[in-house]
């Protein structure tokens, strides 16, 4: 349909695309797109309160505001998916303003927010064996200073006997932090012993018995 009326749509960037065309199309005239979740892991990282990926979704553009976010606009439908559709069918329709602006070359846009959750870390540290360090002198550091730690408890979990801590504030999910965390050990003589010198921050999926908004981390030391 697109190439039989002139129009191209090409991504220009990432997370970005652009409808291109030599002749404007006519007014009122509407473009239907599907929408498809390409990453596994969006589920994870996506903060969508409700959302089924095996659920139709519909999209109408353009959205009253130029920014918005995504959870917001895009809505559930009463259709069945069809097969090798995507999660969300696109209405684009050719208004006047649209058509006017891109007459200027001042095009519009839609910009869709998508939002992170924020979590809190949780770590549980496992010792190899019989250890002398006790509990109260155990920390949990980030050398970057960006996120801070309870103090150490005992529990049990997984059958064994492990040491619990947890960030004090919520975290918003990322692909990298910028952290550099490591276990350390406060000795009698204020000497600072490094137990585990490079702690790697949560990774979702893994411990799907964590709880409700716990990203957990075991390491063994």
């Amino acid at each position: 349909m697109t190439h039989r009326r002139g129009l191209l749509f090409r991504q220009t960037a990432v997370g970005e695309w652009t409808l291109l065309s030599d002749n404007l199309p006519a007014e009122d005239d509407v473009l239907t797109l599907d929408l498809f979740l390409t990453d596994p892991a969006f589920m994870l990282y996506t903060a969508w309160q409700g959302f089924q990926p095996s659920a139709a979704y519909g999209l109408e553009l353009p959205a009253a505001e130029e920014e918005t976010g995504a959870a917001t606009v895009i809505r559930p439908i009463d259709e069945k998916r069809g097969i090798g559709s995507g999660f969300c069918t696109v209405t684009l329709r050719m208004t006047k303003e649209l058509l006017e602006a891109a007459k200027v070359g001042k095009p519009m846009q839609a910009v869709l927010c998508f939002r992170t959750p924020s979590v809190q870390w949780e770590y549980l540290f496992i010792p190899r064996g019989e250890t002398d360090v006790p509990v109260s002198r155990l920390v949990l550091e980030d050398a970057a200073g960006k996120v801070k730690f309870s103090a150490f408890k005992e529990c049990e979990t997984y059958g064994q006997i492990a040491l619990r801590t947890v960030s004090r504030s919520r975290i918003p999910m990322r692909q990298s932090y910028g952290c550099k965390l490591r276990l350390t050990a406060q000795d009698e003589g204020r000497q600072k012993r490094i137990l585990l010198k490079q702690v790697p921050p949560p990774q979702p999926g893994q411990f799907a018995d964590a709880g409700k908004g716990i990203l957990r981390q075991v390491c063994y030391y």
